[in-house]
């Protein structure tokens, strides 16, 4: 439930962050880059606490990969990801877009944080 998130925030929200922005995410870490899914994974686990599973991660994969926002190649018996052009530009586009909507949020949040609680009916 919201409520239950709500009390629970802390990492409660970093990981509804990540996982509602895991594409960006994603884009972001392959941005230059060359890592195989595991590593993404792991690299996710360490920066932000948020084990993600397989199952969540593949599927994001191969529909950028799709979209030609990734590429693949096989190297060493594993597959590795790498963003492509498309992918890089999406990423800027999308992640200016974000800091927009993080900045609006963080204003609203921070002019209601002030706000004295209304009294119980």
């Amino acid at each position: 439930m919201l409520c239950e998130k709500i009390q629970n925030n802390g990492k409660r929200i970093t990981e509804r962050h990540v996982k509602a922005f895991l594409d960006l995410l994603i884009l972001g870490i392959l941005n230059g880059r060359f890592m195989y899914g595991y590593k993404i994974i792991a690299a996710v686990h360490k920066e932000f606490g948020v084990l993600l599973s397989p199952g969540s991660l593949y599927p994001l994969l191969h529909m950028l990969e799709e979209n030609k926002m990734i590429s693949s190649k096989p190297q060493g018996g594993k597959i590795i990801y790498s963003a492509t052009s498309v992918g890089r530009r999406a990423f800027q586009n999308t992640f200016t877009e974000y800091k927009a909507a993080v900045k609006q949020l963080d204003i609203f949040m921070n002019a209601n944080a002030t706000t004295p609680p209304l009294e119980d009916l």
